[in-house]
């Protein structure tokens, strides 16, 4: 059986850290079983994270369903057209706010040209779990691609329904999305969670998530886990509980009834 947890809010507290309670868990787990990340971080983030806690995970959607990996090989993408994200980048910047694009080997590039690199680096004493950025500017870097872009990502300290509702409008034939009470990001029309989890190899999966970007998933999955701090509105779609490590438990025991 395949158990699957989104990170931010879930696996992964404000720190970007995982409990030792929540890691044993997950080893335990992983004797038997199989695991794996849902989540809007990038591939890089979760493969260093992954590393870092020595945690088997054979699979993982990223970038808020843009890709999808199993044993570490791309076997679904859902990118922005290049050219339309450059133009939305240009857009993004009238409003002055904290954009940003992660390459498929965790590099981060910032309107550093647009906002100079002070800003820049008061940027990353703000959001530290996102670690060191480029120099180079973001529109310079995206000039120089060939590819689509998994997702564009904003960080907002204000009112951001607002902003939510005018990027909406804006841009349309896109996905425009709140992953978190800061954070805006923008991704290929029809792309989510559950879409990249329907191009993975297995049927059926537990699912443990905490954000409004996991709806379309806990909907879709019969054994599904809710977070007790979610949006009350995700609380009918799932058992509430307090840690990933009581969803293992939980479903351990089940095994041996």
């Amino acid at each position: 059986m395949l158990f699957l947890s989104d990170l931010d809010g879930t696996l992964m507290n404000s720190n970007g850290t995982i409990t030792e309670e929540d890691v044993n868990s997950i080893y335990q787990w992983t004797q038997k079983h199989s695991f794996g990340f849902v989540t809007g971080r990038d591939h890089a983030f979760c493969m260093e994270l992954a590393s870092k806690y020595q945690l088997s995970c054979e699979y993982m959607i990223t970038d808020n369903g843009a890709n999808a990996y199993y044993k570490d090989q791309n076997v679904y993408s859902s990118l922005i057209d290049l050219d339309d994200g450059i133009q939305m980048c240009k857009e993004i910047l009238k409003y002055n706010l904290d954009l940003f694009y992660t390459d498929e080997v965790g590099n981060r590039y910032y309107p550093v040209s647009s906002y100079g690199k002070e800003r820049l680096h008061s940027f990353e004493k703000k959001q530290p779990s996102l670690g060191r950025f480029s120099n180079i500017d973001i529109l310079e870097y995206l000039n120089s691609r060939d590819l689509g872009l998994a997702k564009l990502s904003m960080y907002v300290e204000n009112d951001l329904d607002l902003l939510l509702n005018q990027f909406r409008d804006l841009f349309k034939n896109y996905e425009v999305m709140a992953t978190s009470k800061d954070y805006i990001e923008i991704t290929k029309k029809g792309t989510n969670k559950w879409e990249a989890f329907c191009h993975l190899p297995v049927e059926d999966a537990i699912f443990i998530g905490d954000g409004e970007n996991d709806l379309c998933i806990l909907k879709n999955l019969k054994n599904t886990y809710v977070m007790d701090h979610a949006p009350e509105s995700l609380k009918v779609y799932g058992v509430c509980i307090k840690s990933v490590a009581q969803a293992i438990d939980i479903e351990s025991r089940k095994e041996n009834v």
